[in-house]
C-alpha cells in the first residue's frame, strides 16, 4: 500500500467511538492536518469534545460539514441513515467527493439511492481499530477512482489492516471480523472466570486470557501457519492441552462458532427486511 501526501478535506457524518477512531489514525499517521477536517455531530457536548480532542471543525448542520471536502465518513449508526441521509445534505455534498461507509447491514445499492451519482465505498471495519489494530473491509462501487480507493485504503490502514474485495463477501466479513471481537471478548471473559475458578486474582486472569488471545492471532498471521498446525504445536500426545480442547469439543465450542455466524447473517437480513 503506496502512502498518499494527502487526503484532500474529509468531513465526518457522525463520529462516535468507532468515527473517533479512524479520526485519531488518519491525523497521527499524518494523512491530513485538523484543518482539513471537519465533522457533523448533533449533540453540543460531542462538538465541543471532538474540537478541543483534535482541534477540528464541528458543525451542528452536517451541510455545512460537508462543503467542499474530497471525502464523506458516514459514521452514523445504520437504523440512523433514512434521518441523517436526507436529500438536502446528498446535494449539498461535492459531486467530486467519495462517499464512504462504516455503516453496517447498509449495502452500496441502498448508500447510491440516498446519495445519487457520488462514488460509493463501503467498509467494515471492527473496534481493535480503536487502538490501532483493526480489520477493515474495503469494497468499492465501480464509480470509485484508483486514487480515490488509495485514500480509503490509507485512512483504513492507518488504524490496522485492510482487505480489499468484492461486495457480495461483506455480509461474511461482518459475520467474522465484524461481529468477531465480541465473540473474542466472551471468550476472554470465560477463560478468565475459569482462571478465577483456579485460584488467579482477576485482574491476573484477564490479563493472561486477553494477551494469550492477542499473542495466539499475532502468531497465526505473522507465521501464515495454519491454525490447526500451531495447534498441534501445543498439543503434545496424552498432554494437559489435548485434555482441555477434547472437553472444549464436548461442549461444542466449534459448532457455537459456526452458529454465530449464521445467527449474524440471518440477523443482517432481517435488518434489510429480506425475511
Amino acid at each position: 500500500m503506496g502512502k498518499i501526501k494527502t487526503l484532500g478535506k474529509v468531513a465526518f457524518i457522525g463520529c462516535g467511538a468507532m468515527g473517533e477512531a479512524i479520526l485519531k489514525g488518519i491525523l497521527k499517521a499524518g494523512l491530513l492536518t485538523k484543518k482539513d477536517v471537519t465533522v457533523g455531530v448533533p449533540t453540543v457536548g460531542r462538538r465541543e469534545y471532538l474540537s478541543k480532542q483534535y482541534g477540528v471543525k464541528c458543525f451542528a448542520d452536517n451541510k455545512q460539514a460537508v462543503a467542499d471536502v474530497d471525502f464523506v465518513v458516514l459514521a452514523v449508526k445504520p437504523q440512523m441513515a433514512k434521518t441523517v441521509l436526507t436529500p438536502e445534505l446528498a446535494q449539498a455534498i461535492p459531486a467530486k467527493a467519495t462517499v464512504v461507509s462504516i455503516m453496517s447491514s447498509i449495502d452500496i445499492s441502498m448508500i447510491q439511492g440516498m446519495i445519487p451519482d457520488r462514488a460509493v465505498v463501503r467498509v467494515m471495519p471492527n473496534t481493535p481499530l480503536a487502538v490501532g489494530a483493526g480489520m477493515s473491509a474495503i469494497a468499492p462501487d465501480q464509480k470509485t477512482t484508483k486514487v480515490a480507493l488509495e485514500a480509503v485504503k490509507n485512512i483504513f490502514g492507518s488504524c490496522g489492516e485492510i482487505v480489499v474485495l468484492e461486495e457480495s463477501s461483506m455480509e461474511a466479513v461482518s459475520a467474522i471480523s465484524g461481529c468477531g471481537p465480541g465473540y473474542c471478548f466472551v471468550l476472554i471473559d470465560a477463560l478468565a472466570d475459569a482462571g478465577v475458578m483456579a485460584g488467579l486474582p482477576r485482574n491476573l486472569a484477564i490479563q493472561l486470557a486477553a494477551q494469550t488471545f492477542a499473542g495466539s492471532g499475532k502468531m497465526a498471521i505473522e507465521t501464515g501457519i495454519h491454525p490447526a498446525q500451531l495447534r498441534d504445536q501445543v498439543t503434545s500426545p496424552g498432554g494437559t492441552t489435548i485434555a482441555g480442547i477434547h472437553a472444549m469439543e464436548l461442549h461444542g465450542v466449534r459448532g457455537a462458532m459456526y452458529d454465530a455466524v449464521q445467527a449474524v447473517l440471518d440477523r443482517s437480513e432481517a435488518l434489510k427486511g429480506n425475511k
